[in-house]
């Protein structure tokens, strides 16, 4: 992008929410290739509902539909140890993005479906990593959709590697990239709304914690863990972990509990209205402060 350009849109600055959807609230982990259709359709309607025609991005979880593929190619972690070189393991690469891509159909096609214009935007056709660190040029396709008015829905993908051959970029590794790659093309990522199959981010004796910053966020991470089923990509410790350095850039985020009717809808709705509560807010104090 030419810095012409790059002015040019930062004249025409716009504000974007990120979503991401569990892939163990919208697929059953325990069982391969098994879609919870009904949180999925009924997320998808609340979308519909809630969304005010501003900037959008919507990510999903693999759930059953990659992370046992990505595993069985070596590819747990991020990736494996050098460049993939077996033709059995470049085809546990392809087979893992099919499973992830069959999920991603499923999801573009509820969004659609329930009226949102949803764009399907794959990890893999605009970032690269290097050493499992996401690693490319700002997403002009992505940008120029939400300017648009469509919603951008990306994924949990398999991208290739310059220095592992390929490795993993999960949504929150999306995510944070977004958050970065986008402020050029005149675009800033102000929230971020993790959806899963909890309360929000609990505590050693299973009790929410209803804000993460500073003060406790090392007890916070501690208690998190990972995912009890096959999950390459770390589960709430990693969200958390996200939401943490997306802190850090100014963007807060809220882990909520997709599981109940209408809580996302409201969060769209009313950004700071009383389903804020319902989860875990995570912030810098200094924004805690400020809003006190």
């Amino acid at each position: 992008m030419s810095a012409a350009a790059v002015e040019r849109a930062a004249d025409e600055r716009l504000d974007v929410t990120l979503v991401k959807l569990g892939g163990s609230l919208i697929t059953d982990k325990t069982k391969p290739r098994t879609v919870a259709k009904d949180h999925l359709r009924r997320l998808a309607a609340e979308i519909a509902a809630g969304w005010s025609g501003d900037g959008l991005v919507i990510g999903h979880g693999s759930g059953s539909f990659g992370h046992p593929e990505a595993r069985a190619a070596g590819l747990a972690g991020g990736g494996g140890d050098g460049r993939p070189e077996p033709a059995a393991d470049r085809m546990g690469i392809a087979r893992t993005q099919s499973a992830a891509i069959e999920l991603h159909r499923q999801v573009v096609g509820s969004l659609v479906e329930a009226g949102v214009p949803a764009y399907s935007q794959l990890p893999s056709g605009f970032l690269t990593a290097r050493d499992g660190e996401p690693d490319g040029p700002p997403p002009a396709p992505l940008a120029a959709a939400l300017r648009e008015g469509l919603v951008p829905v990306t994924m949990g993908d398999v991208v290739v590697d310059r220095t592992r051959g390929a490795s993993i970029a999960s949504t929150e590794t999306v995510f944070d990239f977004l958050v970065r790659a986008l402020v050029p093309l005149g675009i800033e990522v102000r929230r971020a709304v993790w959806l899963g199959a909890t309360a929000g981010v609990l505590d050693g004796a299973g009790r929410l914690v209803p804000r993460i910053d500073a003060a406790n966020i090392c007890a916070a991470s501690e208690a998190a863990g990972g995912s009890p089923a096959v999950d390459v990509t770390g589960g709430m410790e990693h969200r958390l972990a996200t939401a943490w350095a997306l802190a850090q850039s100014g963007v807060e985020s809220l882990i909520i509990d997709g599981r109940r009717p209408g809580l996302l809808e409201s969060v769209l709705r009313h950004p700071d209205g009383e389903a804020v509560r319902a989860g875990t807010l995570v912030r810098p104090s200094e924004i805690e402060d400020a809003r006190q």
